[in-house]
């Protein structure tokens, strides 16, 4: 934390601003890491998907989940009347696929699981 306040205190004074407005007239960002923190942050990044995110013992379940959200995702679409209700008001305003999106996102990894199974698909 103490590298961005140090980057962007030095940013900001080399800026001159004075004001919230001066700030967003900005052309570039005014905070943010040292090259070094950045440079940090990209190799942590490329070492989680390499080891993590696209491990097989982690990517396979996560794209069982991804089917899982297409299948219930397609299935809302032709069955709206089966989305909580509180999503079902907000198709008006919202739209379908918005209302659908949010109903979906509000269920835990389980509850996808189980309202897969209910409906059979």
């Amino acid at each position: 934390m103490h590298d961005v306040v140090e980057t962007s205190g030095a940013l900001i004074h080399e800026a001159g601003v004075l004001s919230v407005d001066e700030v967003r007239l900005q052309e570039n960002p005014l905070i943010q890491y040292s090259a070094k923190r950045r440079e940090t942050n990209l190799e942590l990044r490329e070492y989680l998907y390499e080891n993590l995110y696209f491990n097989p013992k982690v990517h396979e379940p996560n794209q069982r989940g991804v089917k899982l959200l297409e299948e219930l995702f397609g299935y809302f679409l032709e069955h709206p009347e089966e989305i909580g209700s509180q999503s079902r008001a907000r198709i008006e305003t919202e739209g379908l696929h918005r209302a659908i999106c949010d109903y979906l996102a509000g269920m835990t990894d389980r509850y996808v699981v189980i309202e897969h199974e209910r409906l059979g698909l």
